[in-house]
């Protein structure tokens, strides 16, 4: 897949996530419907808190030979309810806003920096060029997590 369509996908996951949400109750949208696992709510907001530190490996890819990234753990940092107060509205603006930017940045990126190989503890290899599939993937993710916790019925929801 050419790296302008995968831009293409990454510049629509904004809108892509509020139209979802437009269609869902909003007072399903902070239920936790799977006991220790999260709301609609949480996984929206949590699209924009990844998002700054996706912008930053970005940024390290193109301006570090060679970077070293240090995993990004939700939930182990922060209070369990971290995300449930945070306000869903300012962080759909700012996920569409700092998308943005990222598309910006990503334009600019050279063939070598595409191809710049980090190390991470988490993946065999990590380069600008993998990353980039790997945050088209995590969007994704939880906008079906999001659609499953609004559409499936009680009894076939996953409990575990």
């Amino acid at each position: 897949m050419l790296i302008e369509t995968k831009l293409d996908i990454l510049a629509a996951a904004p809108a892509l996530l509020e139209d979802l949400l437009n269609e869902i109750p909003i007072e399903m949208y902070k239920q936790r419907r799977i006991p220790g696992k999260w709301s609609i709510h949480e996984h929206a907001v949590h699209l924009e808190e990844a998002q700054k530190m996706i912008i930053e490996r970005f940024k390290r890819f193109q301006q570090e030979e060679k970077p070293v990234f240090e995993p990004y753990l939700p939930g182990t940092t922060v209070a369990d309810d971290y995300l449930i107060d945070l306000d869903l509205n300012a962080s759909l603006v700012a996920f569409r806003e700092n998308r943005q930017l990222m598309i910006d940045l990503l334009r600019t990126f050279t063939a070598e920096q595409w191809t710049n190989e980090g190390t991470h503890p988490e993946y065999r290899h990590i380069s600008a060029l993998l990353w980039i599939r790997h945050v088209m993937m995590h969007d994704h993710f939880h906008m079906y997590r999001i659609e499953e916790l609004w559409l499936t019925t009680d009894s076939y929801l996953r409990k575990a």
